[in-house]
């Protein structure tokens, strides 16, 4: 029975070799595709440091929706603030021979009526961008025109504009005019300080002293004159004939300079002096140039800014059709 036993050969080779070539068939793939996993994940890292589109949509939209606005809105507060200034604003003494608190009135309406156009503007820039745009453009350039002629930039155009300083000058200069003005300015007592003061206090120090009592209540400092007190003043001897203020006076031919005109009289002093109509024009026209400097500055401001919101009110509609 021994011999007649059969031997079944042994398969468990084959298997083991199958077995060893699928685990290196699996190791080989799973070696494969580690680089192509990390080249993956560095994909997804370098667009996960990318900002979404959704984000920057969303931060153009803030901006024209939120913070120009209300940039614009709090840049148009100061027309406002300047308005109510100018009409509770102290007129100064004798400008209203000239017509210049009505000039002061007129000049706050206006500042507050673009004061309410720009924020008109403000509240109908979705459905009518361009129309309020134009508007807008139009009006501040306008007041900028404006603006430059207050400012005394625009001399060429200055005189055709009320209280600038070329139509001040012609103003003064008329004879009819500064009759008037010299009789107030006499009236409201300019010089009076001088003239009631104390002989012993002259007054050297000019810079000090206010416009027009500086030119009308005292000779040119090109005289050379001397003080004997606040209202009377002598030539000084050793010295030559005085520099030339020229003036043409009373529509004469003929030119009298200040330093001929002054006269020791205390109501006459120098009040027909040119010194003095540009002492009273200084004076009264200060707050027009500051109200020029304002009016070029708040129009570019204004213009950008308007510029900008009709710029990021495309930019809103544009993103929202895209999407």
């Amino acid at each position: 029975m021994a011999d007649s036993a059969q031997v079944v050969p042994v398969e468990e080779p084959a298997a083991t070799a199958t077995a060893t070539a699928t685990a290196t068939a699996t190791t080989t793939t799973t070696t494969t595709d580690q680089p192509e996993s990390k080249t993956s994940d560095q994909m997804e890292s370098q667009q996960n440091d990318k900002p979404p589109v959704g984000t920057l949509v969303t931060i153009m939209n803030l901006f024209a929706i939120g913070v120009l606005p209300i940039f614009t809105f709090f840049l148009s507060l100061t027309l406002l603030g300047y308005a109510v200034w100018l009409l509770y604003m102290r007129s100064y003494d004798c400008e209203d021979i000239l017509g210049l608190p009505r000039m002061q009135t007129i000049a706050s309406v206006g500042l507050l009526a673009v004061f309410v156009v720009s924020n008109v503007a403000l509240f109908l820039r979705r459905k009518f961008p361009m129309p309020a745009l134009v508007v807008m453009f139009v009006i501040l350039l306008l007041m900028l025109f404006i603006g430059l002629a207050y400012a005394g930039v625009n001399e060429m155009q200055s005189r055709r504009f009320p209280a600038t300083g070329t139509w001040f000058k012609l103003k003064v200069m008329d004879n009819v005019n500064w009759n008037n003005i010299k009789s107030c300015v006499y009236d409201k007592g300019a010089c009076n300080e001088l003239v009631y003061g104390s002989p012993e206090d002259k007054p050297y120090n000019r810079r000090k002293m206010p416009p027009i009592k500086n030119g009308c209540c005292m000779p040119p400092e090109t005289c050379n004159m001397d003080a004997l007190n606040a209202t009377f003043w002598y030539r000084r001897k050793d010295e030559g004939r005085p520099l030339k203020t020229e003036m043409l006076y009373g529509g004469m031919v003929g030119r009298l300079s200040d330093c001929q005109l002054w006269r020791n009289d205390w109501s006459v002093l120098c009040y027909d002096c040119r010194s003095c109509k540009l002492g009273f024009v200084r004076s009264v026209r200060r707050k027009w140039w500051q109200l020029g400097v304002f009016l070029i500055v708040i129009s570019i401001l204004l213009l950008i800014s308007h510029l900008l919101i009709f710029l990021a009110t495309f930019w809103e509609r544009f993103s929202g059709s895209s999407s």
